[in-house]
């Protein structure tokens, strides 16, 4: 992650988990969350945070506006404030705090994004300006360096280039791997965050490259591990989950009631981009086909799993996609909050391998293994015992013992599992 420690002050829980889940998916840290403004202030004390997100309405007691100036006072930590509060004499006193930025609700991730990653420009820009920030390398846990499309370096301060000659190294690109160009390039590219970890003579570096703010430039954290281990805590469990969903084959779609997509992993990004079945349009999920849409759209507001066929051309392979709301869909419906995931992957012609996995991981029977593979295919029961040339009485019977066998209770349920797991590393090795 990278190394800016990020501290979330607001008393509605929702809120807080949707800011969390965008930081992570930008590749910031939120070092904590505090929901009132006595806990703000406890934790910020014990962190030291870089960046205060704060909401000025905090319910009994003080407000964010003087919690965030107390908070100044003993930390030097700016603020950027979250807040669906813009009465002139709130900004009035707000302005006094000499905010870094305004995030207003109800919560879109491009306006989270754009001012989180100004601030921080700010911030670092701050650091590189103050003579003497910098300490010896081997007490630096993290440097951070921008670089341009191609690779050069735009900005370094004189005081780390004393400390980086002191530690024998003549320059920064030293301390970056050769295929940093490289890294580079595919993070401009993707405009996602990555992370690299590798050797330099006896010492082990991790390097994490972040799109800047516009899309010329990349923030570049080095961070010297040889003596440490990897963190633990539950942020960077959460950035590996993230880099583990962009390593499925399924694509994963985070989306609300009226399609607006907030989040997709590497497999979704390319199955939108392409535009056969799915697309993005204007930040939302829509088919080449209206009554597609209108059907997806239905799956949402009806709560519940379900899985569909998406016919895209006799020369394209379908799309299974299946729909599962959100255990918070009832306090995230109607504030601009993520309320279902859809999962979705094209069809494969051989389902032999997929058989196999199914099979052994799950102890099923051959016909159990034929069964559950054809449901991940083409997920409708009919269809699938008219495939094997079974009865439906008989495929159903398969069925309640695939359930049974794999602890799932519906089919929806049953296809989730499936290919959100092994199934999805045989589809990646596939394509």
């Amino acid at each position: 992650m990278i190394k800016e420690k990020i501290l979330i002050v607001d008393d509605d829980r929702t809120t807080t988990k949707i800011i969390e889940l965008q930081l992570f998916k930008m590749g910031y840290t939120a070092v904590s969350v505090a929901r009132s403004a006595s806990e703000a202030l406890k934790k910020a004390k014990a962190s030291c945070p870089d960046l205060l997100l704060m909401d000025i309405n905090l319910g009994k007691g003080k407000d964010g506006i003087q919690i965030a100036r107390e908070i100044a006072e003993k930390c030097q930590t700016p603020v950027i404030y979250v807040t669906a509060h813009a009465d002139e004499d709130t900004l009035n006193r707000a302005r006094e705090t000499h905010p870094l930025g305004y995030i207003n609700k109800p919560l879109r991730e491009k306006d989270i994004r754009a001012t989180l990653t100004l601030a921080l420009d700010e911030i670092q820009a701050r650091r590189i300006s103050t003579p003497g920030k910098h300490d010896e390398l081997n007490n630096l846990p993290d440097i951070q360096i921008i670089s341009d499309a191609d690779g050069n370096i735009k900005s370094l301060d004189s005081t780390l280039l004393k400390s980086l000659k002191t530690q024998g190294f003549k320059s920064i690109q030293e301390l970056l791997p050769k295929a940093y160009k490289k890294h580079v390039k595919a993070c401009l590219n993707s405009q996602k965050s990555q992370r690299v970890t590798g050797k330099l003579d006896d010492r082990i570096f991790s390097w994490k490259y972040l799109p800047g703010t516009n899309n010329n430039t990349v923030c570049i954290s080095i961070t010297d591990i040889t003596k440490g281990s990897a963190p633990t805590d539950d942020n960077i469990q959460h950035a590996v989950l993230l880099e583990a969903l962009d390593h499925l084959a399924t694509g994963v779609t985070l989306i609300n009631e009226n399609l607006n997509i907030f989040y997709t992993n590497k497999s979704a990004d390319k199955l939108l981009k392409s535009g056969k079945g799915l697309q993005c349009k204007n930040g939302f999920l829509n088919c080449q086909d209206p009554e597609i849409t209108a059907k997806l759209h239905r799956m949402v507001l009806n709560n519940e799993a379900q899985a569909l066929t998406v016919d895209r051309g006799d020369n394209v392979k379908p799309l299974q996609i299946l729909i599962t709301p959100l255990s918070a869909y009832k306090e995230n419906y109607g504030h601009n909050l993520p309320t279902a995931i859809m999962f979705a992957f094209e069809s494969v012609e051989n389902t032999k391998r997929i058989e196999d996995v199914i099979r052994s991981l799950y102890n099923l029977s051959p016909s159990e293994a034929r069964i559950a593979a054809g449901l991940v295919l083409t997920p409708n029961l009919e269809h699938v015992a008219v495939t094997f040339g079974i009865t439906v009485n008989t495929a159903r019977t398969h069925l309640k013992r695939i359930y049974s066998k794999t602890n799932t209770n519906r089919l929806s349920t049953l296809v989730h599992m499936i290919v959100t797991g092994p199934v999805g590393l045989i589809l990646q090795s596939d394509s």
